[in-house]
């Protein structure tokens, strides 16, 4: 093979593994390997089908680790249900079926090559395992899909308008999806069996037949098949006879070699249990005592989308083919041309349009992001559960709202106008999906509830703080570069709290199920960082009035607190949010120590922080910003301890982390009605009057047994460039163990109350004539200053 072609290739392989996210370490080995196997150019003829079958290999490998690890799963994981898990894997979250298609390989010929494949890699015999599998589950497939047409037809009649030929098609797709998803919630007998699949198969399309009967006088019903009620088509025909009709004898007579006795089994022991699980899931919405309304007032729609998102998370995995598309490429039904033209005409005008957009985007990055949310489908609608339960007059207002929201930001931003209802229907159809997944997972948590009094209990402020996520969302893609649009300008421009805003953060990161990109959620967990840090401590914010009357809680609290938290309610909103902050100003603190090499006295510093935070949070965290406090607190324990550490040591560490900014050591909010200040001049003017009593009385265990630090001065980051790095010839310094934070209940460092702490008028001797000059605007250098301790 010429280098040429060689390169053309190994181009298009990669370009296939980036449209699919394939992660580059994994295409990579399957590179490397395919090379390996490849030394004698055996390969070389039909090298696009072989790098499919190395990937493949690769990819299953990774899939078989992560299942070994599966036991060290997160804790949001553990709060998905067993069908969203799998979504979450970031590296074989591609059904078999999508990467075939993107290397234009036919399945049969994929297993014939995988079979040679794995003898030349010699693979163990799992992945051959697996590859047999496939065969023997796409086999039995093929066969019942046969059987699903040849019935469906004699269900059915194909009308002649085009309302019901939509009803139509839905009905054909509904039923052999039904039956996919179904099969997958059975043990595996449904599966590898062919009689089995037969009778899972037939209680599928009995259930679909008689929920369509309730259709009355349905163009859709074969009046010839047997199994048609009495009377159906007569006026006086009573619905509720259909509640417990049971078409299932006459269903099983059109395969005559099929025991009726065994189908009948295979309902009631099996099949309505793996239902009324869809019910209780909400992935079915209807009548659930009876497993009826499957079809009607626009539930099937509904039903319909539910079960594919449903299938789509469940083929998410390598080992899967997507057995919808079956259906597609033995179109069951005819169609009118001039509509067909019509539909394909308006979806190729939206897709250059997307196209345009797409390629208009100057940051590659954005252009992900966009085509990943185009590609998947985002609804125009909202979810008809929701509506319905709603009711006309709400879903105007919701509906509104959004409308409303959406032409402000677009009047307020400056974006470029040419994309303007692209953002929208993007927006739109954000809110829409995340609506629907974050209302989904309530139900289920709560089955009982009903929609209505569930919004009215996730608080006014829930709708609006929703839709502005979305359009957070739409900014970071179309305007990331637009600094007047920066967070928290979102929040200005509607004037939402941002106590409220990181609360619908915490929803959408955990019930996206898959939807965004890993850029988009890295944004969202930033911003949620922004709120956590600065701004749910601004003096306006809510989270002041619900801690006001019993106070901050320590650390401990909130961290030993039980049980599942609503996100939405007052405790338990404030419990997560102080959660995530404590957890973050561990997170912050440890390293800074780290790389002071302060990290035995990180105990003693951590009780000074969280003082700060309890006792005199109003005082010192309002307004202000998190990593102040923690500079603050780092400098009074070296100052106490008598440590050789300047405040010019930590701001020199503190500016080496990516989320520093020098405003925060630079513009620190001093006192209400006076312009900010330094950092030193707080720390000498505001911090060191309420704080340093309780240094000077502070002693903990923990700290006192831990070893004591000895390299003073000399910043830990020197020697962190390995894991141990050789100062000598023959000596080695490894790197410190992380700190814990101290929870013992009977430590000595109590938290001071209100009344104990340190008086306003605390008189100090000052370290140079600066502390009693006005403050300048002039911004001064504060590397070289000075400050007190007492």
């Amino acid at each position: 093979m010429k280098n040429d072609d060689k390169g053309m290739i190994l181009q298009r392989f990669i370009a296939n593994c980036q449209m699919l996210k394939i992660e580059q370490s994994i295409w990579q080995k399957a590179t490397k390997t395919f090379h390996k196997l490849n030394a004698d150019g055996v390969l070389s003829n039909e090298a696009d089908d072989w790098l499919c079958c190395a990937l493949y290999s690769e990819l299953q490998q990774t899939k078989m680790k992560d299942m070994r690890q599966e036991d060290n799963t997160s804790r949001i994981d553990n709060d998905l249900e067993p069908w969203e898990k799998k979504a979450r894997s970031n590296s074989w979250n591609i059904s078999l079926t999508k990467l075939l298609r993107s290397f234009s390989i036919n399945i049969n010929k994929f297993l014939k090559r995988m079979e040679h494949w794995n003898w030349l890699a010699q693979n163990s015999e799992v992945f051959q395992q697996e590859i047999n599998d496939l065969e023997r589950r796409l086999g039995i497939t093929l066969l019942l899909l046969q059987h699903y047409k040849r019935i469906f037809d004699q269900l059915y009649v194909q009308p002649t308008t085009t309302e019901g030929r939509a009803h139509y098609q839905m009905l054909y797709e509904f039923g052999w999806l039904l039956f996919l998803v179904v099969r997958n919630e059975l043990p595996s007998f449904a599966t590898t069996n062919i009689v089995n699949g037969c009778q899972v198969l037939l209680c599928a399309l009995e259930l679909v037949y008689v929920n369509a009967l309730e259709v009355h006088k349905s163009d859709v019903i074969n009046m010839s098949f047997e199994g048609v009620p009495s009377r159906w088509s007569s006026n006086d025909f009573d619905i509720d006879l259909l509640l417990k009709y049971n078409a299932i004898d006459a269903i099983c007579g059109l395969i005559p070699e099929l025991p009726v006795k065994g189908a009948r089994i295979m309902k009631n022991s099996f099949f309505h249990k793996a239902v009324m699980g869809l019910f209780m899931d909400q992935r079915l919405l209807g009548n659930d005592r009876v497993m009826r309304e499957l079809v009607k007032d626009g539930f099937l729609e509904v039903n319909l989308a539910s079960l594919n998102r449903s299938y789509a998370v469940h083929v998410s995995d390598i080992s899967e083919i997507d057995e919808r598309v079956l259906l597609k490429h033995a179109t069951h039904f005819s169609t009118d041309k001039e509509l067909t033209l019509r539909e394909t005409k308006q979806q190729t005008i939206e897709n250059e349009a997307n196209h345009k957009i797409i390629s208009s985007l100057t940051s590659a990055t954005q252009r992900d992001n966009l085509a990943k949310l185009l590609t998947d489908g985002l609804p125009q609608t909202l979810p008809a559960y929701i509506g319905g339960a709603l009711g006309k007059e709400d879903v105007r207002l919701l509906e509104k709202s959004l409308r409303e929201m959406c032409h402000k930001l677009e009047h307020k931003s400056g974006l470029n106008q040419e994309t303007t209802e692209c953002r929208f229907n993007l927006v739109r159809g954000l809110y829409y999906v995340l609506l629907d997944k974050i209302i989904g997972a309530e139900l289920r948590r709560r089955p009982a509830i009903k929609i209505p009094q569930m919004l009215k209990q996730l608080q006014r402020t829930f709708n609006a703080t929703l839709i502005a996520c979305c359009l957070e969302l739409m900014l970071h893609i179309f305007g990331s570069d637009e600094k007047q649009t920066k967070f928290p300008w979102l929040l200005k421009c509607f004037d939402i709290d941002a106590y409220e805003f990181q609360k619908i953060i915490e929803l959408v990161v955990r019930y996206e199920s898959g939807l965004l990109t890993r850029n988009l959620i890295k944004h969202l967990h930033e911003i949620e960082t922004h709120c956590l840090t600065t701004l749910i401590w601004r003096k306006n914010s809510q989270l002041w009035l619900l801690v006001n009357s019993a106070g901050l809680p320590r650390c401990q609290d909130v961290q030993s607190s039980s049980g599942q938290e609503n996100v939405r309610s007052a405790p338990g909103s404030v419990t997560i949010c102080l959660r995530k902050f404590y957890h973050l100003a561990n997170q912050r603190l440890a390293y800074l120590c780290k790389c002071l090499s302060l990290l035995a006295s990180y105990t003693q510093i951590w009780h000074i922080v969280e003082h700060s935070i309890i006792v005199h949070g109003e005082e010192l965290l309002q307004q202000r910003h998190l990593d102040q406090l923690l500079m603050c607190a780092i400098y009074l324990c070296g100052r106490k301890s008598h440590l050789r550490i300047t405040f010019s040591d930590i701001i020199q560490q503190y500016r080496r982390q990516p989320h520093a900014h020098s405003s925060i050591y630079r513009a620190v909010h001093f006192a209400d009605g006076l312009p900010d200040t330094d950092i030193i001049t707080f720390y000498n003017q505001v911090y060191i009057p309420r704080m340093a009593d309780y240094a000077v009385a502070l002693h903990c265990e923990q700290s006192s047994s831990e070893k004591k630090t000895v390299l003073v001065n000399r910043p830990l980051q020197e020697l962190t460039g390995s894991s141990n790095k050789r100062l000598r010839s023959n000596v080695f310094v490894s790197t410190e163990a992380m700190p814990r934070i101290c929870m013992a209940n009977d430590c000595k460092a109590k938290i001071i109350s209100e009344t104990e702490a340190t008086p306003k008028n605390l008189k100090r001797a000052h370290s140079n004539d600066e502390l009693g000059r006005p403050i300048s605007s002039k911004r001064p250098n504060i590397l070289r200053r000075r400050t007190t301790f007492l």
